[in-house]
């Protein structure tokens, strides 16, 4: 059974920086220099916009003990995620992220708008773990995981920003 979900996350910047950052090939270069565990690859469509390719590999004896008896070895998750250019009030991006060693797919849309000085990312989107019995388990897991990272880069991306403007 898929699970459905939506947040929001404030960054303390003006969205079109912020959109300036999220379609910035060196930002999301940045993210993952120095991990030994994932790669990005990035590739502009036109002026405004960035594909995003994440490929992170977590080994097996790094997951909760429910995901691991689902799965053998390790896992490798694959998100990508596709920013269009921003209007002057908002911008949309389209996502997904699926993983092998266990089936499971994650997708959705994150709109990025201005709120006063500052920028909102509103996220939605869907979760669905295809493994008999503990699939509806690990998918609020997934969720968390979601939230946690969205999180986690609204504040890498403060921070980046923070350094490019002093």
């Amino acid at each position: 059974m898929a699970k459905d979900f939506s947040f929001t996350v404030t960054f303390e910047h003006p969205a079109d920086q912020v959109h300036q950052a999220l379609t910035s090939p060196e930002m999301w270069e940045g993210r993952v220099e120095g991990a030994h565990n994932a790669a990005v690859t990035t590739e502009s469509r036109e002026a405004g916009t960035l594909d995003i390719t994440v490929t992170q590999h977590v080994a097996g004896d790094a997951l909760p003990a429910i995901v691991r008896k689902a799965m053998r070895g390790d896992l490798s998750i694959v998100r990508k995620e596709a920013w269009g250019s921003f209007d002057g009030t908002q911008a949309q991006a389209r996502w997904t992220a699926e993983s092998t060693g266990i089936t499971s797919r994650t997708e959705g849309t994150s709109t990025l708008r201005a709120d006063g000085d500052k920028a909102v990312l509103a996220v939605e989107g869907r979760s669905e773990v295809k493994a008999r019995l503990v699939g509806g388990a690990i998918e609020p897991m997934l969720v968390q995981m979601i939230t946690n990272l969205v999180k986690s880069e609204r504040e890498g991306t403060d921070k980046w920003l923070e350094q490019r403007s002093s």
